[in-house]
């Protein structure tokens, strides 16, 4: 990972950082996040996370200076809130040098830390970086990670 990023906790102004890196996310970078056709960061996404951030979102940002270049996150399930869903994005020219990576083994720290006992990440077959990273961080290939400590 560059020495220049940094990872920390998401912050209320981050919102408007994430909207503002979107034109440094491609569209195949945006379906392997979102699984589907998404020309640009979805306003909706955008809106529904603000909405439920910090209870039922969270997430971990990758800052280069003051420019988001990358972020991790969670969802807690609705009929389980102690188990969510993971997903992490990283910019297109910041990919392949242990963002991803970083933010997933944060990300996992936040969780346990938010009193979640398992995430779960779904990751397209064919996305070998994002199958590496959570193989690497995780220390194996189930998609649901237990956090009991």
């Amino acid at each position: 990972m560059k020495s220049a990023v940094v990872i920390r906790p998401w912050q209320q102004g981050d919102f408007e950082l994430l909207a503002a890196a979107a034109p440094r996310l491609s569209e195949r970078t945006l379906w392997l996040r979102f699984w589907g056709a998404v020309p640009t960061l979805p306003a909706a996404y955008l809106r529904s996370t603000a909405e439920r951030w910090p209870c039922w979102w969270d997430a971990v940002a990758a800052l280069d200076g003051s420019d988001l270049v990358g972020w991790a996150e969670y969802g807690r399930y609705p009929k389980e809130p102690r188990a969510a869903d993971a997903a992490v994005c990283v910019v297109d020219d910041e990919q392949g040098h242990g963002i991803g990576r970083a933010l997933l083994a944060s990300l996992i720290e936040r969780a346990r830390g938010a009193g979640l006992v398992s995430v779960h990440a779904d990751i397209a077959p064919f996305n070998d970086r994002a199958r590496a990273g959570w193989e690497y961080v995780t220390g194996g290939t189930a998609r649901t990670l237990p956090l009991a400590s």
